[in-house]
């Protein structure tokens, strides 16, 4: 008999952030992602602090790409007696470094803040500290797309471009046991074909089980042009109201991929020429990384290096503002701007500052180019909550909350079922993670139909046996 096989489903269960999955192979075990759960903040502290096992008695962490929602909690696992490596592509250390510090710095002032405000009650604490990071730094282990290595005996690793974000995996676990072999793929978060800056998601060789987000799974993103078009308009419409466009954008991806489209509405003539603002520490040293990762990008974008144009991350009109002191003056223009800030989802960063002064302004637009998760700032206001909290305090919503779906990083349905349906042969068990409950639902009803796979939704906690 083999060795016993399984998978738990610890985060991103019927939810989109905090992906955590523990994986069992006779008496080794490891994580895959160790991601922070970002919502309400009790709901959010009780999530990222609870661990159904012991981190001392894991053997390993994989993980797929550097956001937060994927790497943020490892901190807190190393803290808590982690002994083990973390492994990852070389894009990926590359940007933890500096976005794990980045988030102990933040957790470290909301809690300040907050505890201000307590009256009496207990102080709370972070979630983690600086001295975390460094420690999680020490652990950390590269390895090349298609450099497949060892990471216990009977258990092969590959990493394929995932197309998402810089770094970003698809990875496959090749297993072997008294002659029985599975292989097993995660998709950790799919990127799209035909976006800017990075290359299209590769394809990884067949497997027996999939584990595929589905974030937009229920959803279909507009054409590129379509999008584009949207954005023009509401930066023409915005500009004409002499007001200014707040865009709440993660730093790593999601910042890049705008600050090119933008340069690019702007050499097309379809948006006038106006100041762009990145209003992220982060974000500048993210586009530093990139830089340095050619390897990630698409044949265009590969180009535009290769003539010394520094296109799309500099150029003329494009500002990064560093101090708090340049980012607090940004509220005092009274000129028209596009001002791209993190956190994408509102949950934290300089965007809750630019969103305090400039909600309550008829002249502005909000405008939201990435999922917001449930329970989240940037959901309320999308999904139109009058008046909302900022720093804990009641703010107006008089501006306008504009949302384009086209700029998503994530594969929507048909883009999902096309990546996964060219799999050959096809997976016979697919395990749907990283979405809400209706999408995951919606995917999983088309994927059956066009693979014939066993296609599961687990719940949180849920542990699957692979060999069966």
């Amino acid at each position: 008999m083999p060795k016993p096989l399984s998978i738990s489903f610890q985060g991103a269960a019927r939810t989109v952030t905090g992906s955590r999955h523990r994986i069992r192979f006779g008496e080794r075990s490891w994580l895959f992602d160790c991601g922070i759960y970002q919502g309400p903040r009790d709901e959010a502290e009780r999530i990222n602090r609870t661990f159904t096992f012991d981190p001392e008695e894991l053997d390993a962490v994989v993980v797929s790409h550097a956001h937060l929602d994927h790497t943020g909690n490892l901190p807190t696992l190393v803290a808590r007696g982690y002994p083990g490596p973390v492994h990852c592509t070389a894009a990926t250390a590359d940007l933890s470094r500096f976005m794990l510090s980045d988030s102990a710095h933040l957790m470290a002032r909301d809690v300040e803040h907050v505890n201000r405000h307590r009256k009496g009650r207990p102080a709370r604490e972070p979630l983690y500290r600086p001295q975390d990071v460094l420690a999680t730094m020490e652990r950390l282990e590269r390895h090349a797309y298609h450099e497949p290595w060892e990471l216990f005996e009977g258990t092969r690793v590959e990493y394929f471009n995932a197309g998402h974000i810089l770094g970003a995996a698809l990875t496959t676990f090749e297993f072997r046991d008294n002659g029985r072999a599975l292989r097993l793929g995660m998709s950790g978060d799919l990127g799209r074909p035909d976006r800017p800056i990075l290359v299209d998601p590769e394809r990884h060789p067949a497997v027996e089980v999939l584990v595929l987000e589905s974030t937009y799974g229920d959803r279909f993103h507009p054409p590129t042009r379509e999008a584009e078009q949207a954005l023009a308009e509401v930066v023409e419409r915005t500009v004409a109201r002499g007001g200014r466009v707040l865009v709440p954008a993660f730093a790593v991806g999601r910042t890049q991929e705008l600050v090119a489209t933008f340069h690019a509405l702007c050499e097309r003539g379809q948006v006038c020429d106006l100041p762009i603002f990145v209003d992220s520490p982060m974000a500048r040293e993210a586009t530093g990384v990139y830089v340095n990762h050619p390897e990630c990008f698409d044949q265009e974008t590969s180009a535009a290096f290769a003539n010394g144009n520094g296109a799309p991350f500099g150029f003329s009109r494009l500002r990064y503002v560093g101090s708090p002191d340049e980012s607090r003056a940004l509220n005092e223009r009274t000129s028209p701007c596009i001002i791209i800030a993190a956190s994408g989802m509102c949950e934290g960063g300089r965007i809750l500052h630019h969103l305090r002064h400039g909600l309550p302004d008829p002249r502005n637009t909000v405008l939201f180019v990435g999922f917001q998760a449930e329970g989240t700032l940037g959901r309320r206001l999308r999904d139109g909550v009058r008046p909302v909290n900022v720093f804990g305090e009641p703010v107006e919503v008089a501006a306008e909350i504009a949302t384009i779906d086209g700029f998503s990083a994530h594969a929507d349905q048909r883009e999902l079922v096309d990546w996964v349906a060219r799999l050959a042969p096809a997976p016979r068990r697919i395990f749907l993670v990283h979405g809400e409950l209706d999408s995951a639902e919606a995917l999983a009803a088309v994927l059956r139909v066009r693979t014939g796979a066993d296609v599961r939704i687990p719940e949180k906690n849920e542990e699957f046996d692979l060999w069966n």
